[in-house]
């Protein structure tokens, strides 16, 4: 760890967490510390998680779910969150629902993000926080991925020379060889903050069935966050290996890749513009042999096409971007819609794309490419 995190009375510390029980298992401490030293906290929650089969059906001893059932148990889910949050000290007068559907996140981040985009944006303009709590992108769970995506281009639009709230993301899914990467900025625990942390944990009595052990895992000696995007830090250690902007083309090289899976592979691009406007792209990647169409993810309709070639670490694609584009945040993943609706994590989730490219990271990709050996996987094929 290289900090120490202090949270004074004069803070305003939200908390944006995409299903009820983030708030407990990545900021039980964030939260109780911040209500014990005075200072004043925002929680929102993006989904009731109504969308829960499994652990639903491990309660409820039934197989089949209708929809009027899962609304009764995201009713359920809030008022576990509830609960755990008045354990935690946080006045309930804070705490607010947004209702976006549950596993459904990432299709609104591609397809539709302006509704969620305003409510993140108002929030944050109107309670203008000190300190901002939200996932970080890698996480592997779609809608935590994808609220951080979303969270980054809310703060692009509110922070204004310098003065937008500290970031802290936390992760709850993570990739596992990412998993004992050291968090930037460590929160200790006292003994009675950990006992408290795992009062809050288990007031999620319908998640407890199936995973009771490893949410109180979340109960640790100190909490970690991570204060700032990683760009060089995911080179080769994320599948898309190597990323850069140069003279209006995103260069998007792909690793590895397990070659099995269900579906369709996609590569999704998504972007916050200079206008303050999102813009998504997606390209099909299952057999990468020839020249792709890149699509709007919005409308599905071709808009350019992506040249492909093959190096030493993977395959490198060439997405052409309009030049009035001008983007100021760009995130990229691979993402198999079918495994992702069947309810399956990624692999590992977004990576941000360094905006202003640099000569140095263009020296290290050549590099890394004449040491490396031929990449034996290439692009997967289903």
């Amino acid at each position: 760890m290289s900090g120490l995190l202090e949270i004074r009375p004069t803070d305003r510390v939200m908390l944006l967490a995409p299903h009820p029980d983030d708030e407990s298992l990545a900021t039980g401490g964030i939260l109780q510390r911040a209500c014990t030293v005075g200072a004043r906290t925002r929680v929102l929650f993006m989904t009731d998680g109504e969308n829960n089969p499994w652990a639903q059906r491990a309660v409820e001893r039934r197989w089949r779910i209708s929809p009027a059932d899962r609304v009764r148990w995201g009713k359920r889910r809030r008022e576990e969150a509830l609960s755990a949050l008045s354990c935690l000290g946080v006045p309930l007068h804070s705490v607010r629902f947004l209702g976006y559907p549950d596993q459904q996140l990432c299709d609104l981040l591609m397809k539709g993000p302006e509704g969620l985009l305003k409510d993140l944006t108002a929030e944050i303009a109107e309670w203008r926080p000190s300190i901002l709590v939200y996932p970080d992108p890698v996480d592997r769970h779609p809608d935590h991925g994808a609220l951080a995506v979303l969270s980054e281009f809310a703060l692009a639009r509110t922070s204004l020379e310098g003065q937008g709230p500290t970031p802290l993301r936390y992760i709850v899914h993570a990739p596992l060889h990412l998993a004992r990467d050291p968090k930037d900025v460590a929160l200790p625990l006292s003994e009675f903050e950990r006992d408290r942390k795992r009062r809050a944990i288990l007031m999620h009595r319908s998640q407890l069935p199936l995973r009771g052990p490893a949410l109180l895992r979340f109960a640790n000696p100190e909490e970690g966050f991570l204060p700032a995007a990683r760009f060089g830090a995911l080179d080769g250690r994320h599948p898309v290996s190597m990323c850069r902007l140069e003279q209006g083309e995103l260069h998007l090289t792909l690793g590895s890749i397990r070659r099995v899976g269900l579906g369709a592979l996609n590569l999704l691009v998504a972007m916050e513009t200079g206008r303050g406007s999102p813009q998504r792209l997606i390209v099909n990647v299952t057999a990468a042999t020839r020249p792709l169409p890149v699509r709007d993810a919005s409308t599905g309709e071709p808009i350019a096409v992506a040249s492909c070639v093959k190096t030493r670490i993977g395959t490198r694609f060439v997405l052409p971007l309009a030049p009035a584009l001008q983007p100021r945040l760009i995130f990229a993943k691979l993402d198999r819609p079918s495994e992702r609706r069947l309810g399956f994590f990624d692999a590992v989730g977004w990576r941000p794309v360094p905006v202003v490219p640099a000569q140095r990271r263009v020296e290290a990709e050549d590099s890394a490419e004449r040491r490396a050996p031929v990449a034996s996987t290439g692009i997967p094929v289903s």
